[in-house]
């Protein structure tokens, strides 16, 4: 079996996750001093995978030829990663700001900037990674089932 279906699935799982738990981190900081830990995980586990099934991706194609359909999955796939990037740095402020926030004397404003960086990351990260993830994958999905 070729590895791209597998990792393709975890970048399927792990992506929503993570915009999931990232939008909620930066909208409900009480939860993000509780979930930091797996929600970095699960971004981690996201950033790591997309590479890997964009690589895996293109050797399946060269084993099953190029088609249209094949060609349009491979350019949606590609706009994937910058979108998890911004989800991983996001969820990386994230984590880092629950720390520093007890920690330091940051006066309001200054927070009140650095969460409102946070959450528009958070959102542009994470939904942005979703849907481009939705997108490419449903035409790999037809990619697979037309023939």
């Amino acid at each position: 079996m070729p590895l791209h279906p597998l990792v393709a699935h975890a970048v399927v799982v792990c992506v929503p996750l993570a915009a999931l738990g990232a939008i909620l981190m930066a909208f409900w900081p009480a939860a993000a001093r509780r979930l930091w830990p797996a929600v970095l995980f699960v971004a981690t586990i996201a950033l790591a995978a997309v590479p890997v099934t964009t690589e895996s991706g293109e050797a399946l194609e060269g084993r099953v030829g190029e088609s249209p359909i094949v060609e349009a999955h491979a350019k949606e796939g590609e706009q994937v990663l910058p979108f998890v990037i911004v989800l991983w740095l996001a969820v990386a402020g994230i984590c880092a700001w629950v720390h520093l926030t007890g920690r330091t004397s940051a006066g309001p404003r200054s927070r009140i900037a650095v969460s409102v960086i946070l959450v528009g990351l958070a959102l542009i990260g994470g939904v942005g990674a979703t849907a481009t993830v939705v997108i490419s994958g449903h035409s790999g999905a037809k990619a697979v089932w037309t023939k």
